[in-house]
């Protein structure tokens, strides 16, 4: 009879540490099984000119949100109010140009890349990636609001000529 109890509270608390152990360790998101996406190029550390070339690559599919395919959100520095979206291809090159919204604000420097796997309706699906990277000259064109431009552009008329 003790014999008995003993090895049913043996199998009790065997049982009890089996079902407690797995809260501690889903402390990570996705746990290796959910979707995935990384920046192929540029590679970590690269110095980049304006445009410049961006491959990512997925698990998922992406395409045009109304296709109900997942997307890629392209951003800087953690702030993704101003992305670039890219809806095609895995693997594929992309130009990111100086007129890009990812660039809105990105001057000259060392900045964070980010990318992030978007569901069709632009919620997170849950994959992000991020390379450090320094930016060269070229930032976003047609903002307008820097004097230095216009005072480029008067510079390159020819002497004497007015407006």
């Amino acid at each position: 009879m003790f014999r008995s109890s003993l090895l049913s509270s043996v199998a009790f608390v065997l049982v009890l540490a089996a079902c407690g152990g797995d809260d501690d360790a889903s402390t990570t998101s996705g746990g290796g099984d959910g979707p995935s996406v990384e920046i192929v190029e540029p590679a970590d550390g690269a110095e980049l000119g304006v445009p410049f070339t961006l491959v990512v690559d997925s698990s998922e599919e992406l395409g045009t949100t109304d296709t109900g395919n997942h997307h890629v959100h392209v951003y800087f520095d953690g702030d993704d109010s101003s992305y670039e979206v890219i809806e095609s291809g895995n693997g594929e090159e992309h130009e990111i140009t100086a007129d890009s919204s990812a660039l809105e604000g990105v001057e000259p420097g060392e900045h964070t890349l980010n990318i992030s796997l978007r569901n069709a309706d632009h919620s997170a699906a849950g994959a992000e990636a991020e390379v450090t990277v320094t930016v060269g000259e070229g930032g976003r064109s047609g903002s307008g609001s820097s004097d230095d431009e216009d005072d480029e552009s008067d510079d390159e008329q020819p002497p004497g000529y007015d407006y």
